[in-house]
């Protein structure tokens, strides 16, 4: 009897234990993400970067900030960014997507999914892999990273994006019945 309570006490530090494992991707900065978080303003993200990148957005709507780096490299605070874009719904950004320059640290999806697990204090054993795409689903947010062409880092808030998406459809049903 002692055994069959110290086992079903087990099972529920166990349970219990793995249900406080707390995902809090949009808290956490890493180097990887260019120590950006979500829901930062223009204005908190322009001070990251200091001169090396001016991100101007209108506060409301939906507003994206593309900068590339392909005719001449990336400043000090970007270096080796090949193209960067910060997308922003009504003033606070939503998600993050990075591409880099091939880098001998960065040469497989696995190399990038261990960096950012390292960075962000993530298990790698949350990442779920198919088609050469590694993907952490944390609560509201999703983390991508893959390696087609360069590596690409990509973190983004499902809800905000679900509603800018939303938004999409809607207005596009409105322009095809105005023009029937």
């Amino acid at each position: 009897m002692k055994l069959v309570g110290l086992f079903l006490l087990f099972l529920l530090w166990a349970t219990t234990g793995a249900a406080q494992e707390r995902c809090e991707l949009e808290s956490k900065t890493a180097p990887l993400l260019l120590n950006l978080r979500l829901g930062m303003l223009p204005e908190e993200a322009r001070s990251i970067f200091g001169k090396d990148l001016k991100i101007k957005i209108k506060k409301r709507g939906e507003r994206t900030f593309f900068q590339n780096f392909i005719k001449k490299p990336a400043p000090g605070s970007l270096d080796g960014v090949r193209a960067l874009y910060l997308r922003f719904f009504d003033g606070r950004l939503y998600q993050i997507e990075i591409f880099y320059e091939p880098r001998r640290d960065l040469k497989t999806t696995g190399n990038i999914t261990d960096a950012l697990s390292a960075q962000l204090a993530i298990p790698a054993s949350r990442w779920k892999f198919e088609h050469n795409r590694a993907e952490i689903i944390c609560g509201e947010n999703s983390l991508v990273a893959d390696y087609i062409l360069n590596p690409r880092i990509e973190l983004t808030n499902k809800i905000i994006r679900a509603k800018i998406e939303e938004s999409r459809k809607e207005q596009k049903s409105a322009r095809e019945q105005k023009k029937n």
